[in-house]
């Protein structure tokens, strides 16, 4: 697994942000960006799912185990409720 700082390089390089224009879109420093992505510290869960927002990519995509999670327990509240529905 890619250390979050290489993760963060290559998201804002796949999405054709320089360092200044990645900083303005999310509101922080450029020096912000550039300790991010040289491992100095990390962005906190909201900061890293707005990156991904901003770069176009997927929550689904980048936790696909949660969105599987998510789909099962949809489908266990759906068969609950025809369940409940059958017995009334």
């Amino acid at each position: 697994m890619l250390p979050t700082f290489k993760i963060i390089n290559s998201l804002r390089l796949a999405g054709g942000l320089s360092v200044a224009k990645l900083a303005t879109k999310m509101g922080r420093s450029r020096q912000t960006i550039y300790n991010w992505e040289d491992g100095t510290s990390e962005p906190n869960l909201s900061e890293f799912l707005h990156l991904c927002m901003i770069v176009g990519l997927s929550t689904s995509n980048l936790f696909p185990q949660l969105t599987t999670l998510t789909e099962e327990k949809d489908e266990e509240s759906e068969s609950k409720s025809t369940s409940s529905a059958n017995n009334s």
